[in-house]
């Protein structure tokens, strides 16, 4: 590889490691969001301090959840991840990277005008107006 695209400042550079062991209760002390089955990468929501015990590194609310104990979890559901962190023994390793800066709700707006905006250009034909027009 070329020392121009190790420079780069790519995302898998920013991809750190927590690990975490469980606390009294049994949880680990954050909450999980996302899924696949709303077409998202699974991401941390509030992480509760005293919860889960971290033993190294750092967990911080929207990041993205990309391995569990070196198990990609991308593509998985909210209730797979979980089922595969329930399975894991302590310490449970999980690999994080920082979200992108772009707001989903700015990207979903902007989105939702863009399909405004092409809508109104837009001429609709319904079937039974498609078979006159094929005649």
């Amino acid at each position: 590889m070329s020392k121009s695209l190790k420079k780069k400042n790519h995302w898998t550079n920013k991809v750190h490691e927590a690990v975490v062991t469980r606390g009294k209760e049994g949880e680990l002390g954050f909450e999980l969001k996302g899924g696949a089955e709303i077409g998202q990468f699974p991401y941390f929501g509030e992480v509760k301090q005293g919860k889960g015990l971290i033993q190294s590194g750092k967990l911080a609310q929207d990041e993205l959840l990309l391995e569990v104990n070196n198990m990609p979890v991308a593509g998985l559901t909210t209730r797979d991840v979980l089922a595969v962190i329930k399975h894991c023994k302590d310490p449970v390793r999980l690999k994080c990277v920082k979200q992108a800066s772009v707001k989903a709700d700015m990207v979903s707006t902007r989105l939702e005008l863009w399909i405004e905006g092409r809508a109104e250009q837009m001429v609709i034909i319904t079937p039974s107006e498609a078979q006159y027009k094929s005649s």
